[in-house]
């Protein structure tokens, strides 16, 4: 099946839009892009015209959804972030390798969704450059990663359940997010430790338990273990690192 190009946007293009403030930059020209922007040059055909105007609707419909293009609270920020990567995940031609190369998601935060990357972070620079930090690109991560599956009662219960800080604590060490199965556990054994432990309690005991979790990787990979050992892995864990964290408060 031939794959669908996506345009792409440089790091010096997105330094040179981001020098320009964000003046000049409200427009999104679609039918003629910039020649700043740029797609591979074989295997598939470009992605313009009324896919490309289709994908920025869609995107801007989740975002009016919560407020914007007006002011923005923390709960429609998570709000916005949880219903965005639900959209992306499922977005057909975010399905292919070309979702995966950084520089395509430096074109839509910088150029295609560049008042909504504006909306919700301002001029952050690393929201527009491709990358983990990428306001888009994060999102798409979130969905694909921890996407329980069509049909599953609970399909997006990871994407809607989990703090920021356990986002952060699984999908920007690649040696995780890149094993969806490693991923998609921690995910779980997260849900059930915050439901053992309380959310407020977790930011510490999610640091504890991804170190471990690490260190038991280099010496046994992880996601090659049964369902079910992966699981209890995990949870005796997420028990090892609480205990560790509450002789930690009690020594200090």
């Amino acid at each position: 099946m031939p794959v669908t190009l996506l345009p792409r946007l440089s790091a010096p293009a997105v330094d040179q839009l981001l020098s320009g403030g964000p003046g000049g930059t409200s427009t999104v020209v679609i039918d003629d892009l910039p020649d700043a922007i740029t797609y591979g040059a074989v295997g598939g055909s470009r992605l313009h015209g009324a896919d490309l105007v289709a994908l920025k609707e869609g995107v801007e419909k989740v975002a009016r959804a919560v407020g914007y293009p007006g002011a923005v609270t923390v709960a429609a920020r998570a709000t916005f972030d949880a219903a965005c990567a639900r959209h992306l995940a499922q977005v057909s031609i975010l399905q292919s390798g070309e979702a995966h190369r950084d520089d395509v998601w430096a074109f839509m935060a910088a150029y295609l969704f560049r008042t909504i990357t504006l909306w919700r972070y301002g001029e952050a620079p690393e929201r527009h450059h491709g990358g983990v930090r990428n306001t888009f690109q994060r999102l798409w991560m979130r969905g694909s990663v921890l996407d329980r599956g069509d049909g599953h009662p609970e399909r997006w219960g990871l994407v809607n359940g989990l703090t920021e800080d356990a986002f952060v604590a699984i999908l920007e060490r690649p040696a995780i997010a890149a094993n969806r199965t490693l991923a998609l556990a921690l995910a779980e054994g997260w849900m059930t430790a915050a439901g053992r432990y309380g959310r407020a309690a977790m930011q510490p005991i999610m640091r504890a338990a991804v170190i471990r979790i690490r260190m038991r990787n280099e010496i046994l990979a992880l996601g090659a273990l049964s369902p079910e050992d992966l699981r209890e892995t995990v949870e005796a864990v997420f028990v090892e690192a609480e205990g560790a964290v509450r002789r930690a408060a009690r020594q200090a």
